[in-house]
């Protein structure tokens, strides 16, 4: 804490003797660290490098701090109000810890006038003030990368931000990041509704650490680049591009279509027929329930409008404990034939939703399709016969 208040106070005195420093003297830059293996780490980090080598001051402030200990942060979590904090760690301390974890660095240095280099480094420090360093976090529209996107757009008056042919939606770019992770990928598909699958323009797509790097890299202002130079600062010893890591054998895909084949098994087999029935409901049912608390219970804006409750209908975690039973009455079964026909109707028409759905859930919606004509194919009259 001693040398992060030195740290500061030398800041004040670099800005309060500008007039003794060229502007040369003050380099700011940005660091973009490589992604890591792990789903936390997937997507990268950015942050803002300030160095003033006559001051002896080198540090980088990190809009990337969250607090595992502040008060109710699961709850928080879980309701889209996650706190997230401006730190400033030494830049020898903040490269170390992806040298450990053996992760690559850039840095680009900015090309800054007097007037721009002190609006950044006032700015800096006054977001670092504790009243305002904390900010509602959002994945999409507000996070380490963003917040340093805003900040160099303001410096540049009239800034040219490089256009492209490519518009992917936010999911496609955040799928580019998770071939590794197919779990994560498959969670994530179905936990984010269709907002995270509208069009992306190059302002938007800056959320994502790598895509800042590259466009700042081809940015220009007054027909000049405004990056003076890149730098490696540290490449990993080894390099293996995450498309050829193999994800492991027991993928979405590979688990949901052992539930088909376990779906259609049960056709013929009477013994446990009525347990596999309620599992697979009762977890679609559970996973509705899911669904519907991100949609309308939490704060997450990319959670709205899911068309995932369309084969994950809450109402199924309560209907699966009829399936336990050896009676079924004629709501029950007109419940299931209701639920296979939607299922049916989905598969049908799911190359033309508006939201991508995740592909794995195709044998999974044709398991619950098949269990529930198979329900309500269960007379009342021969119900203890049922399977």
């Amino acid at each position: 804490m001693k040398k992060l208040i030195t740290g500061c106070l030398l800041l004040w005195c670099s800005i309060a003797a500008a007039q003794q420093l060229s502007h040369s003297d003050i380099r700011i830059s940005l660091l973009t660290a490589d992604p890591g293996e792990d789903i936390y780490a997937v997507f990268g980090h950015s942050g803002v490098r300030v160095r003033i080598d006559r001051w002896d001051y080198d540090v980088v402030y990190n809009y990337g701090t969250f607090n595992f200990d502040q008060p109710n942060f699961y709850v928080n979590f879980a309701r889209g109000r996650m706190l997230y904090s401006l730190s400033m760690p030494s830049y020898d301390r903040f490269v170390s810890s992806y040298i450990y974890e053996n992760r690559g660095m850039r840095e680009q240095v900015f090309v800054l006038d007097s007037a721009q280099t002190m609006y950044v480094a006032r700015f800096l420090e006054n977001n670092f003030l504790p009243e305002n360093r904390e900010y509602l976090y959002h994945f999409f529209l507000d996070n380490c990368a963003t917040r340093i996107r805003d900040i160099i757009l303001n410096v540049y008056e009239g800034i040219e931000v490089p256009q492209t042919l490519e518009t992917p939606c936010f999911r496609e770019l955040i799928h580019r990041y998770l071939r590794q992770h197919p779990w994560g990928r498959f969670g994530i598909d179905i936990g984010l509704g269709l907002p995270t699958d509208q069009k992306t323009n190059v302002f938007e797509q800056m959320f994502l650490p790598d895509y800042l790097h590259d466009v700042f890299a081809k940015m220009t202002h007054n027909g000049q680049p405004i990056v003076s130079k890149t730098e490696v600062v540290f490449a990993p010893d080894t390099y293996r591009p995450p498309a050829i890591v193999p994800p492991g054998l027991i993928t979405p895909m590979v688990v949901c279509l052992f539930v088909l084949i376990l779906a259609a098994m049960f056709l013929h087999v009477r013994r446990g027929a009525r347990i596999f029935d309620f599992t697979l409901f009762f977890a679609a049912g559970l996973t509705g329930f899911l669904i519907v608390f991100l949609w309308f219970f939490t704060e997450h804006t990319f959670t709205k409008n899911n068309l995932n409750i369309i084969w994950a209908l809450p109402t199924h975690a309560v209907m699966a404990f009829f399936l336990l039973q050896k009676r079924r009455n004629e709501i029950v079964r007109k419940y299931f034939l209701a639920t296979a026909i939607i299922a049916m109707m989905l598969l049908i028409s799911w190359v033309f939703l508006p939201q991508k759905l995740n592909p794995a859930l195709i044998p999974l919606v044709a398991a619950l399709a098949l269990r529930g004509f198979r329900n309500f194919r269960v007379s009342p009259a021969i119900s203890h016969h049922s399977s």
